[in-house]
């Protein structure tokens, strides 16, 4: 499993490090993003819908977010 470690970096660029780990994943795999941009969980549940990847799961961690996306 691809992990990003977007901690520290405001919009847009959780967003993007997530797009750029999914680009190279294959089909069904599973990328966990952790997070601490106040806006991520918006942005994420928005990319996730757009792109038709899947949200499998997002929680609120001591200080961040971390996500589960899954490739198509």
């Amino acid at each position: 499993m691809t992990e990003v470690d977007a901690r520290g970096k405001s919009c847009p660029l959780p967003i993007v490090l997530t797009a750029k780990a999914l680009r190279s994943a294959s089909a069904g795999e599973l990328v966990t993003v952790r997070a601490d941009d106040r806006a991520f969980p918006e942005d994420i549940q928005a990319w996730c819908r757009k792109t038709s990847h899947e949200l499998v799961s997002l929680e609120s961690k001591a200080g961040f977010f971390e996500a589960l996306v899954k490739k198509p």
